[in-house]
C-alpha cells in the first residue's frame, strides 16, 4: 500500500517536472508551429468544399506530424511513443486520392482510404527503428506520388482532345508541386544519411531549410485549390472519353479528310470556336458526331489536338480583326474570338504567328502606311 502510493506520488512529480520545466524553443520549432497554423487556417479554407475533401486529410495528417514534431524536439512527449516516423506513411495515399479526386470529381470511400491509411497503425510498433520506418515511409510516397504523376499525364493527354480551355483546367501545377516534393524527399534521405558525418549546426540549417520550404509548397498547393475552382468542375469528360470505343476501323485517311472538311465549315459557319470553354462534348452535340470519332478526325484532319485546332480558329479571326482597324482593345479582341484570358491569348497568338498580337498590330499597321504612301 504504502509502496503504491510512493510510485503514484513519484509519478505526479514526473509530469509536474515536465509542466514546470521550461521549454527552448528553437528557430526550427517556430517554423513548425508557422506550418501548423499554415495547416490549421487551410483547414479553415476549405471546411465544407466537399470537391477537395481529401485536401482536408492531407492538411490534417501534414497538422498531426507537426504537433508530434513539436513535442517530440521540445522534450515535451519525451515519455510518450515516437509516433512521427509511422505518419509518414500516410502522405503518399492521401495525395494521391487527392489528385484523383481533382480529376474524377470523386472522394475515395472510407474503406478505401482506410485500407492505405492502415500501414500507419501497423508501423506503431516498430518506431523506435526510426530510419527503417522513414525509409518504408520514402517508398511509398515514391510509389503513390509516381502514380499521381502518370494520372496526370493522362488528364493532361485527354483534356487536350476534349477542351479548347486548357489552361483554365490544366492541373500542370500540381504535376510541378509533386515533382518539387519528390526532389526535396530524396535529399531529405540524403540528409537522414549524412547525419552521422556532419556537425550538428548544418544538420539544423538543413532540417529548418527543409521545413521552411515544405511550408510554402504546403501553403502554394491550399492557395491554388482554393483560387482555382473551375479545376474541379468538368472532368467526367476525361472518364468517359478513356472508356470510349474506338473510332469505326472503316474511317480511312480520305474519309477523314472530307469529314474534317465539313466539321470544319459547321464550327467557322457557326463560329463555335468563340464559345470560351467549348468541350469536344459539346462539338459532338452540334455535329452528331460520336466524341472520340471527331477526336480522330480532327487529329487526322488538321494534324493538331481538339485544343490546338480550335485556338488555331480563334487566332486566325483575331489576326482579320486586328488587320481591319480595330476598335476596341487587344483584350477586347481576345474575348472576342474566344480566349479566356489575355494571357492564353498571346500565348496561343505567338505560337502560331511568331509574335505577341501588338507586334502583329503594329507590323500591319506600318505596312498599311507604307501601301498608302506609295499610292
Amino acid at each position: 500500500m504504502i509502496r503504491s502510493f510512493i510510485n503514484i506520488a513519484s509519478k505526479e512529480t514526473i509530469w509536474m517536472d515536465k509542466l514546470i520545466s521550461p521549454v527552448t524553443l528553437l528557430p526550427v520549432n517556430l517554423i513548425h508551429i508557422i506550418y501548423l497554423f499554415v495547416c490549421l487556417f487551410g483547414l479553415l479554407l476549405v471546411s465544407g468544399n466537399q470537391r477537395i475533401s481529401s485536401l482536408r486529410v492531407l492538411l490534417s495528417l501534414v497538422a498531426l506530424l507537426m504537433g508530434f514534431n513539436l513535442l517530440e524536439e521540445t522534450g515535451i512527449s519525451r515519455h510518450l511513443h515516437l509516433v512521427t516516423p509511422a505518419l509518414l506513411l500516410g502522405f503518399g495515399p492521401v495525395f494521391y486520392w487527392f489528385c484523383n479526386q481533382l480529376v474524377y470529381n470523386k472522394a475515395p470511400g472510407n474503406r478505401q482510404m482506410a485500407m492505405h491509411l492502415l500501414p500507419i497503425f501497423l508501423a506503431l510498433p516498430f518506431t523506435h527503428w526510426p530510419q527503417a520506418v522513414i525509409a518504408l515511409g520514402s517508398i511509398s510516397q515514391v510509389i503513390y506520388l509516381s502514380l499521381a504523376i502518370h494520372l496526370l499525364h493522362r488528364y493532361h493527354k485527354v483534356v487536350k482532345q476534349t477542351s479548347s480551355n486548357v489552361p483554365d483546367i490544366s492541373l500542370r501545377w500540381m504535376t510541378g508541386l509533386i515533382a518539387v516534393f519528390l526532389v526535396m524527399m530524396l535529399q531529405d534521405l540524403v540528409r537522414l544519411n549524412l547525419q552521422p558525418f556532419l556537425a550538428i549546426e548544418w544538420l539544423q540549417l538543413w532540417y529548418f531549410a527543409n521545413i521552411s520550404i515544405y511550408t510554402a509548397l504546403t501553403s502554394y498547393l491550399i492557395i491554388m485549390s482554393v483560387r482555382q475552382p473551375q479545376l474541379f468542375n468538368q472532368f467526367s469528360e476525361f472518364e468517359y472519353l478513356s472508356s470510349a470505343p474506338p473510332p469505326e476501323k472503316n474511317i480511312d485517311d480520305a474519309n477523314a479528310q472530307s469529314l474534317f472538311q465539313e466539321i470544319d465549315k459547321i464550327i467557322q459557319d457557326r463560329q463555335l470556336y468563340q464559345q470560351p470553354r467549348l468541350s469536344l462534348r459539346e462539338l459532338s452535340t452540334e455535329t452528331g458526331v460520336q466524341e472520340k470519332t471527331l477526336s480522330w478526325i480532327i487529329n487526322q484532319g488538321a494534324q493538331k489536338n481538339f485544343s490546338e485546332y480550335i485556338n488555331q480558329l480563334r487566332v486566325d479571326a483575331a489576326c482579320i480583326d486586328l488587320a481591319n482597324e480595330p476598335s476596341g482593345t487587344l483584350l477586347d479582341i481576345a474575348y472576342a474570338v474566344g480566349f479566356s484570358s489575355k494571357s492564353t491569348f498571346n500565348a496561343a497568338f505567338k505560337k502560331q504567328t511568331g509574335m505577341t498580337p501588338s507586334q502583329f498590330y503594329k507590323k500591319h499597321t506600318e505596312q498599311d502606311s507604307i501601301q498608302r504612301a506609295e499610292s
